[in-house]
């Protein structure tokens, strides 16, 4: 029965692993007795690195061949149908919430693109973006998943966005209706509030808008917004022009576009 191409693949890696590891055994040897001016040592070793030299180069060219079938078979599975789906079973089995379609997907805040054409698979956030040559799904998935974890698992300090919040909303809350005092309970768009947030570029490269998309989505998965005398209110919309798809640890979705802040009164 003959070898498929992986079983004849390792066979053919074994085999150069083997023949390495004496070479560097032999070499060596040689560097050893040529320190210690063991001539005789030498002259004896030199010899066996020419001839292990020689049995590995007629060894490589029928070898190299069998790896060179192999990369070609992945290069055609990777084009072929079947590769989606292979890497989209590997990409859920590590927890990965994927959507979308071969090549771009989306898990949020992380977008997940491929391209063939330049060997290249790019993970990014906004603009932000990392990329990796394995196309293997068993050493994609573990990679794309610790990238993923990193941001889902961090620790989400809803006090410290939500007072970053009211104080964007305060400052366009008084331009908006050219006011001294601020209305409470006015509607402002989201997309204005981010904008003041990251005035400066290197704010707005280190905060990406799909990372404060996210923040809305972990802030409106709580029952009841609320931070101090301050109530949230994240109000929908259907127009995918001027809102924000928010996307909770559940797969649901909703579309918000503009942020009311009520001043509760406090009993007493």
């Amino acid at each position: 029965m003959e070898l498929s191409d992986s079983a004849s693949e390792k066979l053919a890696l074994s085999e150069i692993d083997t023949a390495l590891k004496r070479l560097i055994k032999v070499w060596a040897a040689v560097k050893k007795s040529r320190k210690e001016w063991d001539f005789k040592t030498s002259t004896q070793t030199l010899e066996v690195l020419t001839e292990e030299l020689g049995k590995f180069s007629d060894r490589w060219v029928e070898q190299q061949t069998v790896i060179l079938n192999a990369l070609q078979a992945n290069q055609d599975f990777v084009s072929s149908d079947d590769y989606p789906i292979e890497l989209e079973n590997a990409l859920k089995a590590v927890g990965i919430p994927v959507k979308g379609e071969f090549p771009n997907y989306e898990f949020p805040p992380f977008k997940l693109t491929f391209s063939r054409e330049q060997g290249v698979v790019r993970l990014s956030v906004g603009r932000r973006s990392q990329q990796i040559k394995a196309f293997a799904p068993e050493q994609l998935a573990p990679w794309v998943s610790g990238q993923y974890r990193r941001v889902i698992d961090s620790k989400f300090d809803a006090a410290r966005f939500c007072r970053e919040l009211i104080s964007t909303y305060e400052m366009l809350n008084r331009l908006m209706l050219q006011k001294e005092e601020v209305v409470w309970g006015q509607s402002v768009p989201l997309k204005d509030i981010y904008r003041l947030l990251t005035m400066k570029q290197s704010t707005k490269q280190d905060y990406p808008e799909p990372l404060f998309i996210y923040d809305l989505a972990r802030l409106k998965e709580q029952t009841e917004i609320r931070y101090d005398r301050y109530q949230f209110e994240l109000e929908p919309s259907r127009n995918q022009a001027s809102s924000f798809l928010l996307v909770n640890s559940q797969g649901q979705e909703s579309r918000v576009s503009t942020l009311a802040i009520h001043l509760v009164e406090t009993e007493g």
